[in-house]
């Protein structure tokens, strides 16, 4: 999934690509290797001459002043082409040498901007170095090991401490007293182990206290978002090659891309690229609004791409066979660029660590990828004070959907309230909500968890009747789904058609000014409690099965509609098989055209899923699952706390996708097939913090009964089996994969 790029965006970053394809590519990467620096300073020197390098750079200093999301467009285009030179690290390091304000950096900072001085960071490295002060300075002694690119830098920005405070100090490399250890890495890069032994230092390159703070945190931060933009490239091609491949490579008389082993395999790379992607932009576009969650969300951000990016480009090995390993290949250059970035800073489980430090800490607050503005702020603070006094305790934080009454209850003190459809237009009766609102009322829904509504009128059925319904049928039936008044069900199961909605057999023959529909649908939610069902119906059985489906509203009052309800694993009747005997339903209460039901099932499908996606249930399970595990002492646990925080970095991941999608549909109304990953994802990540819970309650985790954990009631069992759900409504898992795999990835 792409994410949203202004007008100058996309002029940065088509820019940028050009640089790249015309100045960079495999050869230039490979060539390194029979480099001793493993730098090419001729691409160094090409690069800042065309100002990329600088781009963060204030314009006071000559640079182009832009923001990290600007630089990740930077950062991606050079990785795209392998470019043979640490980009991220040296936009980075520019952009922390304006912290030094002296005349004397001024040259040095002009000669690193022109690429006559490389620039290694040795920051997030191992060891430790300390300064006292001498009569010329400042004196560095200590060790610090594993800084990137240091064969072939010829300055240093080191992480340090002064009477155990923090400092930065900005070494040459021919200082007297400092000696490199430097290895040989996958990529052709080198790292490096410097020792400091009274290596004097100019208080002029030297930073203390809250300014060396604050530019290590900027460096950290800084260096974190834009690997992880590299990584993304390295990603997307992955991705995009390996696709090709599968397309063209003929196995056993077919494309190997219409295996639908490998097909699902792509899929889950094509998430993962995806989650990625929009982890990456929300938290460098955090960082340039100086969000006080930039630094957590940018390790966050580097956690997920890392993991991430060794999927993908270790599946472009697996995918290309015997190829893949030979070095004439290009996908061993991805895969060991990946390896590099991935521990150049720190290893996927030291990001772990530190998310876990911060995230499982009691009373840690949760990550918002929007910082509220006045007007947001007071809109939040009406939603949580109208939540507290109008939602019953009784029907916050259930195990399972809340039964019709409740439901029914909820609803219509939202209408009442006029939140009921957020995303709906006024026109409509709808509030029309801002980005913002939205995810607000998300949030606040989640926190106090708030019982679930039927989505199936104001989620799924409204919007499509908006986009595809008459007039007539608009004015007779949206103001009635708005306040709850009239109930709809969802037509679309059968016996022996679940997933694979195009094979259904209910007919329907036109007789008249009336269709006449037989058949049978199944697990359909609250059918035996609803006044109207939108229903797919077979119209015509001689064409291919998607081109004969008709779309049409019915009165569940109608002669020959018999619903039975069917109990649930959770011992509710929530379901129903609705049978279907000489049913008459009027023409004028088919949405489009006889024959074009296809095209209006799938988009409400797409907007089903889209629905999906969203994190609120993730949200509060979330917490109750800490709750549990600290209350239990389960959180102390290593393996448990890993767990758990490889699900809160999904989580994260999940709610950027999310803030995405949202703003993708306020300016595109139409649903895109590429959300189905963000429901497949929810909907894994829902079971999967039940599978935590489970393990947090121990013996208590099979309850079916009610339980006060910490203050907050919990029913693990039947919360356990309830999601089960999640992977199937909407398509299963499996149905969303081979839907990634052939509709957006084209395997066939």
């Amino acid at each position: 999934m792409s994410v949203i790029l202004s007008d100058d965006q996309l002029a940065v970053r088509d820019g940028a690509r050009r640089f790249a394809e015309a100045n960079f590519g495999p050869a230039r990467r490979r060539a390194l290797r029979d480099t001793p620096a493993g730098l090419d300073n001729d691409a160094l020197k090409q690069a800042s001459a065309d100002g990329w390098l600088s781009i963060l750079v204030s314009a006071e200093f000559g640079g182009a002043g832009q923001g990290l999301q600007e630089a990740c467009l930077v950062a991606e285009s050079f990785g795209r082409e392998l470019a043979p030179l640490p980009a991220a690290n040296v936009i980075v390091a520019q952009k922390a040498l304006e912290c030094f304000e002296s005349p004397e950096t001024s040259a040095i900072r002009e000669a690193v901007m022109a690429g006559d001085i490389s620039v290694a960071l040795a920051v997030c490295a191992r060891g430790a170095a300390s300064l006292t002060q001498s009569a010329g300075g400042y004196r560095l002694n200590g060790k610090t090991a594993g800084a990137p690119d240091a064969a072939g830098a010829s300055h240093f920005l080191v992480e340090c401490d002064v009477e155990a405070t923090p400092a930065l100090a900005f070494v040459p490399r021919n200082a007297n007293g400092l000696s490199i250890a430097s290895r040989r890495m996958a990529d052709g890069g080198s790292v490096g182990d410097l020792a400091f032994d009274t290596v004097e230092v100019s208080s002029d390159f030297i930073l203390t206290g809250g300014p060396a703070t604050d530019c290590l945190a900027q460096v950290r931060t800084g260096i974190a978002i834009l690997s992880a933009a590299e990584l993304l490239s390295l990603m997307d091609v992955a991705l995009a090659r390996t696709v090709e491949h599968l397309k063209t490579r003929q196995q056993f008389g077919r494309p190997l891309g219409s295996f639908q082993s490998l097909q699902f395999r792509m899929a889950d790379v094509h998430s993962a690229v995806s989650l990625s992607r929009s982890l990456t932009y929300e938290a460098a576009r955090l960082a340039d609004i100086g969000s006080p969650a930039a630094a957590l969300t940018a390790t966050i951000a580097l956690a997920k791409a890392s993991e991430s990016a060794i999927l993908a480009t270790r599946t472009f090995i697996q995918m290309l066979g015997a190829m893949g390993f030979t070095d004439e290949h290009d996908a061993g250059l991805y895969l060991k660029r990946a390896l590099v970035l991935t521990t150049a800073f720190g290893t996927t489980l030291d990001q772990r660590r530190k998310i876990a430090d911060v995230t499982l800490a009691s009373g840690a607050k949760e990550i918002r990828f929007r910082e509220d503005n006045a007007e947001d702020q007071a809109f939040r603070k009406d939603v949580r004070q109208w939540l507290e006094a109008n939602l019953p305790k009784n029907l916050r934080h259930l195990p399972t959907r809340p039964t019709f009454e409740e439901a029914g209850f909820w609803h219509r003190k939202l209408y009442e309230r006029g939140w009921i459809a957020p995303n709906w237009p006024k026109q409509y009766g709808g509030m029309e909500a801002s980005v913002a609102q939205q995810i607000i009322l998300a949030e606040e829904l989640g926190r106090i968890g708030a019982p679930e509504i039927s989505g199936q009128a104001i989620g799924h059925f409204g919007p499509i009747l908006q986009a595809f319904g008459t007039s007539e049928q608009k004015q007779a039936h949206l103001p009635a789904m708005l306040s709850g008044e009239k109930i709809w069900c969802q037509g679309y199961s059968e016996p022996s058609s679940g997933s694979d909605l195009a094979s259904l057999r209910t007919r329907a023959v036109v007789d008249g000014d009336y269709l006449v529909i037989n058949g049978s649908k199944i697990w359909t939610t609250w059918a035996h409690y609803a006044d109207w069902m939108f229903c797919l119906v077979r119209t015509s059985p001689d064409v291919k099965k998607q081109e004969g489906l008709t779309f049409v509203m019915i009165d569940m009052k109608t002669k020959g509609m018999n619903p039975r309800p069917i109990r649930t694993i959770t011992g509710e009747d929530e379901f129903a098989e609705v049978f279907l005997d000489d049913v008459r339903v009027p023409l004028s209460n088919v949405i489009g055209k006889i024959d074009g039901g296809w095209k209006v099932a799938t988009a409400l499908l797409e907007k089903e899923r889209l629905n999906g996606a969203n994190p609120q249930k993730c949200s509060y399970l979330l917490g109750k699952v800490k709750t549990a595990a600290r209350s239990s002492g389960v959180m102390e646990d290593g393996a448990f706390r890993d767990r758990l925080i490889r699900a809160e970095i999904d989580y994260v991941a999940l709610c950027a996708t999310y803030a995405q999608i949202i703003k993708i549909t306020e300016t595109d109304m139409r649903t895109n097939a590429d959300f189905a990953f963000a429901k497949l994802v929810a909907a894994e990540l829902l079971q999967e913090l039940c599978e935590l819970m489970i393990l947090a309650l121990g013996a208590d985790g099979a309850s079916i009964e009610s339980l006060d954990i910490g203050g907050v009631p919990l029913n693990p069992g039947l919360t356990y089996l309830q999601t089960r759900r999640a992977t199937i409504y909407g398509g299963t898992s499996e149905i969303q994969r081979m839907l990634m795999a052939r509709r957006v990835l084209g395997l066939v």
